[in-house]
Formats: C-alpha cells, structure tokens, sequence
C-alpha cells in the first residue's frame, strides 16, 4: 500500500512540474502554444471566455498566423493584426473577432505580410476595436519569427 502511496505522489509531482514548467515559458523560453482552434471558442457575441481561454490570461503565449499591419511604414510595424489565414485581410467582411489579435509590439518589428509567422507574447482576453472591425484578443508582443 505504501508503495502505491509513493508512486502517486512521484507521478502528481512530475505531472504539476512539467506544467509548471510549460506554463512559466520555460519549455524553450517562449510560452505556451495557441491555436485557432481554441481562440474560435470564444464566443464573440456574448463576449464569453471558455474555462481554458480564461486560463491563459496574462500569460506568455505562442501564436502562429499572418500580419495585417495596421501601420502605413510596412518595414517597421508596432502594431498589427494576427489572422490564420493569409487570405484572411481587411477587405470585406473581415474575419469574426475571434479569428483576429491585435498585436501591439514592445519594439518594432520587420514587417512579413503574406509570410507565416509566431508571435510571443502576453495574452489578454478583450474586446477591441479598431478600423478594420472588433478583437476579441490582444496580445503586448515580444518577438515575431518565421514560422517552421
């Protein structure tokens, strides 16, 4: 019965250490993995967060998608739109809020439009708006890279 005992608490205390490790960001330093699978769950009209969305508020996070500057100097963007697909731009309708970050960078970077990218950095659960429709997410950005 005892061993038992033991093995429990060895295996709970790897499983909160690993989360614990992801969810700091130091699983590689830069934060934990969104998709757009998870951000569609928001539901956009009754400004409604599910339980897990809720959970990455202020956290550092990973996203990966296309830039839509929202900045006229394409070369040096500080703030732009996150968007999953490269077709996914202003004309439109534009996506649903849901489907759409804005990204306001600490430092400004490189503009990639129409190139796949990650974004890193703290996630915010509200609503925005801005010229080309609402937000349902907002992100103060760290870092852009390609995406591989």
């Amino acid at each position: 019965m005892m061993k038992w005992i033991l093995v429990a608490i060895l295996v709970f205390s790897a499983a909160v250490g690993v989360g614990v490790y992801f969810i700091s960001g130091a699983g590689g330093g830069h934060g934990i993995e969104v998709d757009w699978r998870l951000l569609n769950q928001m539901d956009y009209i009754s400004n409604v967060a599910t339980t897990e969305l809720k959970q990455l508020e202020g956290k550092r996070v990973k996203i990966p998608g296309f830039m839509v500057p929202l900045e006229d100097n394409q070369s040096l963007v500080t703030e732009f739109l996150l968007v999953p697909t490269p077709q996914a731009c202003i004309h439109v309708p534009p996506p649903p809020p849901n489907q759409m970050v804005y990204v306001k960078m600490k430092k400004g970077v490189e503009g990639r439009v129409g190139a796949p990218i990650w974004v890193y950095g703290d996630f915010k659960i509200m609503t925005k708006r801005s010229q080309y429709g609402e937000v349902s997410f907002e992100l103060t950005g760290e870092t852009v890279e390609d995406y591989k």
